[in-house]
């Protein structure tokens, strides 16, 4: 395996790794995937033709690391070893992502490392309190790694000056459709698929979840049968996000998603997958934006949104200061 280099405009940097089976992209903008095409099929939402017009304005943050923390935290505030913090309010009255300052928005330094079989992008960059409104500065190191075994792999590793928060993720979207179709076709395949029913603020209503794989008597259930479900629970949320947008527990730290050609499986030591099926695509209002609902879906590997307010003093998130960060996620695409 290879990699080319290729600069576009603003600081934005394409990196191409390429094998005799697949194309990947990625940039040093927001350390994120641009486009990922195997057995000619583009299987990731993005654009690597005008990269460098279309991410710094895209609101859907498209292949990007996310953080310092991934998902809400309600009302823009927690607390933390007596102090409480107030965060930038970028989703109604709650806090979205890390904020407009986060790490999706950061030019990276980066160095590549061509291997027989793999080739690896290590980026790195330093989140400071003053500019999100955390406790401590953060040195971020995100490693991205391609194989031979179509298999991506996404490294975070994270030192915090101050004890804080720090719930890094993946906001990449897929769609296994060779025409970019809907993605009411793909089904998702888990022994157990738990899922957080949430309330009207986007909050996790119930820290019980609800089983999907009872609910339908299968493991294997279409993101379509889901959009119509008579269940009541079921609709309620559907309806109120015109899809998915729900936390699920990653059960065995695996979850597969196929469709009739191809099947892409998550592997993680993170606890947590937010689904998001692109609910709302109207948001964007530019040329670039060709995307419907339900053209794509997300499998953002995380500890559970908000859980600082959830659990306190035993949220997952929280990073003791000087103490190592690591966690690791892969996807594999392989053909059916």
């Amino acid at each position: 395996m290879f990699a080319d280099i290729e600069e576009q405009s603003n600081g934005l940097v394409l990196i191409k790794v390429n094998s005799d089976e697949d194309k990947i992209v990625f940039t040093n903008y927001g350390a994120r995937i641009v486009s990922w095409k195997y057995d000619d099929n583009n299987i990731v939402l993005g654009n690597a033709v005008e990269a460098d017009e279309f991410y710094q304005a895209n609101p859907f943050k498209f292949g990007a690391t996310v953080g310092r923390y991934g998902g809400r935290i309600e009302n823009a505030r927690f607390d933390l070893q007596g102090q409480c913090y107030q965060l930038e309010k970028n989703d109604g009255s709650h806090h979205l992502h890390g904020g407009s300052r986060a790490l999706d928005t950061k030019y990276f330094d980066y160095e590549v490392k061509e291997e027989a079989n793999r080739v690896k992008i290590i980026f790195t960059t330093q989140l400071k309190s003053e500019e999100d409104g955390y406790p401590g500065d953060i040195d971020v190191k995100v490693i991205h790694t391609y194989d031979m075994e179509h298999r991506w792999t996404i490294e975070y590793k994270a030192v915090a000056s101050a004890t804080t928060l720090f719930n890094p993720l993946n906001h990449v979207y897929f769609n296994l459709n060779k025409d970019n179709n809907m993605i009411n076709n793909h089904s998702i395949v888990s022994d157990q698929l738990s899922m957080y029913p949430l309330n009207k603020s986007h909050m996790i209503a119930s820290q019980a979840p609800l089983n999907l794989s009872e609910v339908f008597e299968d493991n294997e259930i279409a993101f379509d049968s889901i959009f119509k479900s008579n269940h009541t629970i079921i609709k309620e949320q559907i309806q109120q996000f015109n899809g998915l947008d729900h936390p699920f527990i990653l059960d065995k730290g695996k979850m597969t998603v196929e469709n009739k050609n191809f099947s892409l499986t998550v592997t993680s030591d993170m606890p947590n997958v937010v689904i998001y099926t692109l609910n709302d695509s109207k948001v964007w209002k530019h040329d670039f934006n060709i995307y419907k609902p339900h053209s794509g879906f997300t499998l953002e590997t995380q500890f559970l949104p908000n859980d600082i307010n959830m659990y306190g003093n035993k949220a997952k998130s929280i990073l003791e200061a000087e103490k190592p960060f690591y966690s690791k996620t892969t996807y594999q695409i392989l053909k059916k």
